[in-house]
């Protein structure tokens, strides 16, 4: 995480120490659905423990195995791999202040890519401070420094999963399992203006890295890159069940090079949601998006580049958790950045999971996602495919075993190159929960 970030987390939470006995804050459509208010639906069941205040912690060890461990074309390498992550986690509730944070640092073990050995580190932090009775600021930040190999199914609950919507989420087409790193960073200051409209600015900056010689059989060289977003938006509620919003965006997708074509992008979007009970919501967004990508002489002939773009911007999104059972479900497409592709693309994605409480000591866990990527600039279109599943077993409160397999497609439309692995994984893990009172 950033540092002024962290130093802005720790003055908050200083000031609020300081602030606990003020009035409670109002707060904006407080049961709106996710994609509405800038957040991430939730894959969880309504009885997993929660509370005002409490410590969760732990270590998982797992052991996993790779067909295809340098994700390759030709030439597949299988590979047996470890992990061990200590994570920690502190959740807060107060009436100004509430937050949640997370941290996982280990160490990855490969018997034969020894090379790819690193230390790996994830991180979250989710702040709202009410800073008067109408008006509320959130910071939200998460950092991730793994490998792709080790994304996704086998660690998909430990850190670094960021809190943004649908609308805002970064590309996150898996093209390599090699090194890399990635930060999302978001800030809102929200205001309720009546009793059912409320609005505000949000802001959101992502960040990824790839080493200096990554490549990919599909892409070639894979670029890190940088994405701003700027964001005015305003909810009304129309009843107890639904709302409708819009939301005025500005873009700027930046590739990680000396020199590169940059896009800029602008869109207004019109937002819906409905609860349909507790647990259960359904989003919409759709709007006109135009980009603009300026060539400065990077690209011959400058044909290539199309300068000015307009594409239509859709969304929906799904989420029901219950007792026994949480799913999520969403689909997007919209100019996004290139997920290390070497300009902006016009994405497509479809992603879903469903969690199933079996038993009270066993539960089942598949999720699948699928992305479509044409670069603005080229015709090279990318197809990426994953799938995962994985069964829990717990001993007692505090002890479970995890058992899973996942696999992974990439694809070049119109072009017989492909790249795919399955992971196969069982985990040990010891958590633990404290209550820190109220």
């Amino acid at each position: 995480m950033k540092p002024s970030l962290l130093a802005f987390a720790i003055a908050s939470l200083a000031l609020a120490a300081c602030a606990q006995d003020a009035p409670p804050a109002a707060t904006a459509d407080p049961e709106a659905p996710p994609t509405l208010v800038g957040q991430r639906a939730r894959n969880q069941l309504l009885s997993e423990p929660s509370g005002p205040n409490y410590l969760t912690g732990g270590v998982t060890i797992i052991q996993m195995y790779t067909d295809n461990a340098r994700l390759t074309s030709t030439g597949s390498t299988g590979n047996l791999s470890y992990d061990i992550q200590p994570q920690i986690a502190l959740n807060h509730t107060g009436p100004r202040l509430s937050y949640s944070m997370s941290a996982s640092a280990g160490f990855v073990m490969n018997r034969d890519i020894q090379e790819q050995n690193q230390a790996t580190q994830s991180g979250n932090l989710d702040l709202t401070y009410n800073v008067r009775q109408f008006t509320s600021i959130r910071i939200s930040d998460s950092f991730t420094n793994t490998t792709g190999l080790w994304s996704g199914g086998p660690t998909a609950d430990v850190g670094g999963v960021s809190n943004v919507g649908a609308a805002q989420q970064p590309n996150q087409s898996l093209l390599t399992y090699g090194r890399f790193r990635a930060n999302t960073a978001l800030a809102e200051l929200t205001h309720q203006f009546t009793l059912n409209g409320s609005g505000g600015l949000r802001a959101t900056h992502f960040y990824t890295w790839f080493p200096d010689q990554a490549t990919s059989p599909i892409v070639g060289t894979i670029y890190g890159g940088q994405t701003y977003s700027a964001e005015a938006f305003y909810n009304h509620r129309i009843n107890s069940r639904q709302w409708v919003g819009t939301t005025l965006r500005a873009q700027r997708f930046d590739v990680g090079q000396p020199v590169s074509p940059r896009t800029d992008s602008a869109s207004l979007l019109v937002l819906y949601g409905i609860d349909f009970r507790q647990g259960m919501s359904l989003s919409f967004f759709a709007g006109p998006e135009l980009s603009i990508t300026s060539n400065q002489g990077l690209v011959s002939p400058p044909t290539l580049v199309p300068g000015r773009m307009w594409s239509p911007v859709t969304g929906a999104v799904f989420s029901k958790a219950g007792r026994n059972t949480a799913a999520t479900a969403s689909f997007v497409r919209q100019v996004s950045d290139g997920g290390g592709l070497p300009s902006a693309v016009t994405l497509s994605y479809v992603n879903g999971e469903v969690l199933r409480q079996m038993t009270r000591r066993i539960a089942m866990e598949v999720g699948f996602g699928y992305a479509h990527g044409t670069p603005i600039i080229g015709n090279q279109t990318i197809r990426t495919y994953s799938g995962y599943g994985q069964c829990t077993y717990r001993v007692g409160h505090n002890y479970m075993f995890v058992a899973g397999y996942s696999r992974d497609d990439n694809t070049a439309a119109g072009s017989s190159v492909s790249a795919s692995a399955d992971r196969v994984w069982v985990s040990f893990a010891y958590n633990f929960m404290r209550s820190l009172g109220h």
